[in-house]
């Protein structure tokens, strides 16, 4: 009888330490670098899931550093789409790219900044 106990209390231990629920993070870093691969400071950075009805939370904007690298956190597993530009109105240089977000690791991921084109904006 004592075995049971023992063996009871024993599972049941392994049940519940092997049950414990996880808050993952979701970080990513972008840089921006010419096409020459040099880093571009006070690039404005726009972060953001392009779905109907999506969080407030899923559009997030920052600059570049001195080393032109930028960093998020979002609360959940996601794909942004990730839009960098200098300059006034219009952009003087535009770079795009995407970034699929990866549970409890930092994603890091690379914009080339090139000059604006108007007659051909976007990405």
């Amino acid at each position: 009888m004592m075995k049971k106990i023992v063996f009871l209390f024993a599972l049941s231990a392994l049940l519940f330490s092997g049950c414990r629920i996880d808050n993952p993070t979701y970080s990513f870093r972008i840089k921006v670098t010419n096409p020459d691969g040099v880093a571009i400071q006070n690039v404005v950075i726009e972060a953001s899931v392009d779905v109907p009805g999506h969080r407030e939370e899923a559009y997030m904007v920052d600059t570049t550093g001195l080393d032109g690298v930028v960093e998020f956190e979002y609360d959940y597993e996601a794909v942004f789409k990730i839009l960098g530009t200098r300059g006034g109105n219009p952009y003087t240089h535009i770079g795009c790219g995407f970034v699929k977000l990866e549970a409890n690791q930092t994603v890091e991921s690379s914009i080339i900044l090139l000059p604006y084109d108007p007659s051909d904006p976007g990405c």
